[in-house]
């Protein structure tokens, strides 16, 4: 699948998954809705820590197989995205993001788009931490709409 076939299907998907999460923090509160949301990043840390062990085998965890396991899930997802890697730490500029752009056909506003990413990134971190507790990282939200998010992910020291 190319990589605009894979980003027009999954903004597809994010726009409906953005209504609902509307609806749904309409029904609840906002804050409620931001916990029950963040929540799949436990699913997200898991499947990327089971797929970076995979790929691992027997050797040491190192950020070269980290990179590879997450470029694989930028580019299954549609990101259109710039990652810099070196021995102790990977940068991941996100240009075009399904998720956002979703999430604002669905009528959220940037700063509600932000604590939703930032939220699940931060339970996807923590999954991630529990197979690889020498990894920390962040997101770094656009800082306006045509800049990038940034994921950074890097050794402890």
């Amino acid at each position: 699948m190319a990589t605009e076939d894979a980003f027009n299907a999954a903004k597809a998907m994010s726009t409906l998954l953005g209504g609902f999460f509307k609806d749904v923090a309409n029904e609840i509160g906002l804050e409620k809705a931001l916990s029950l949301y963040a929540k799949h990043g436990e699913v997200v840390g898991a499947m990327v820590a089971r797929a970076v062990k995979e790929r691992l085998g027997d050797k040491e965890f190192d950020m070269k197989t980290l990179a590879s396991v997450g470029s694989g899930l930028y580019q299954i997802c549609g990101y259109t995205y710039e990652l810099e890697e070196t021995p102790t730490s990977i940068k991941v500029k996100c240009f075009q993001c399904p998720f956002y752009e979703g999430f604002k056909n669905a009528g959220l506003d940037d700063q509600t788009i932000e604590a939703a990413c930032s939220q699940s990134v931060a339970v996807e971190l923590a999954e991630l931490k529990k197979t690889f507790p020498q990894l920390s990282g962040r997101l770094k939200f656009r800082s306006a709409p045509d800049q990038p998010c940034i994921d950074e992910f890097e050794l402890a020291k």
